[in-house]
């Protein structure tokens, strides 16, 4: 049964984007998400952009490592990820006022290649993890990549979105791997909600 107390929207955006200002859930509310974000802005400019890029977008750890500034379309506000692993490519959009910053970074910084480049180009693994460890000291709660994924398809389910654009969004290879993510995070009775099943994209949410 339709969960008919959720209040969502009559008409969903037609580019669906990730607004970290927006995100508010059982698993990560704002006043989380704020305090997060400003006290990375504080310490360090590169670790707020790339926590705050991974919170906007999901992207799993490959993606982000390999992801280049050729691969960022400044007009569309629009990413082409081809790196992800056992993810599909896909094209993520960014929320407009996010997508200027990053791009103002990419002119002040002039990072060469890749988006968020290392010492010897690619950022290695073992530096995004340790940029997540401190943000989880910052507000006393683990955060990680997994974690941040699950808290975007929540996001998105709880918004109106059907199951099939959150899955092409985080680049699932089936709708059963997001359905999956999503009913570990609602009640029980939202378990058969027609938007977890719908495979018909002309459907409204």
């Amino acid at each position: 049964m339709l969960n008919t107390n959720l209040k969502l929207p009559t008409l969903l955006p037609h580019i669906l984007t990730v607004d970290v200002c927006k995100i508010e859930n059982s698993l990560l509310d704002q006043t989380e998400v704020r305090n997060l974000l400003n006290k990375l802005r504080c310490r360090n400019h590169l670790h707020y952009l790339i926590i705050k890029f991974l919170v906007c977008t999901g992207l799993s750890l490959p993606e982000l490592i390999h992801l280049k500034i050729a691969d960022f379309n400044s007009e569309m506000n629009r990413f082409h990820l081809k790196n992800g692993g056992r993810l599909r490519r896909r094209n993520i959009f960014l929320e407009p006022n996010f997508a200027i910053e990053l791009y103002r970074y990419s002119c002040e910084f002039l990072p060469n290649d890749y988006l968020f480049p290392g010492r010897d180009g690619v950022l290695r693994t073992r530096t995004i993890q340790k940029i997540l460890k401190n943000a989880s000291r910052l507000i006393s709660r683990e955060i990680h990549i997994p974690f941040l994924r699950d808290v975007i398809a929540l996001d998105l389910y709880q918004k109106g979105f059907p199951v099939w654009e959150i899955q092409e969004f985080l680049g699932h290879r089936t709708s059963r791997s997001t359905r999956q993510r999503i009913m570990l995070h609602i009640p029980e009775a939202e378990h058969n909600d027609p938007r977890l099943f719908t495979r018909n994209r002309n459907q409204a949410a």
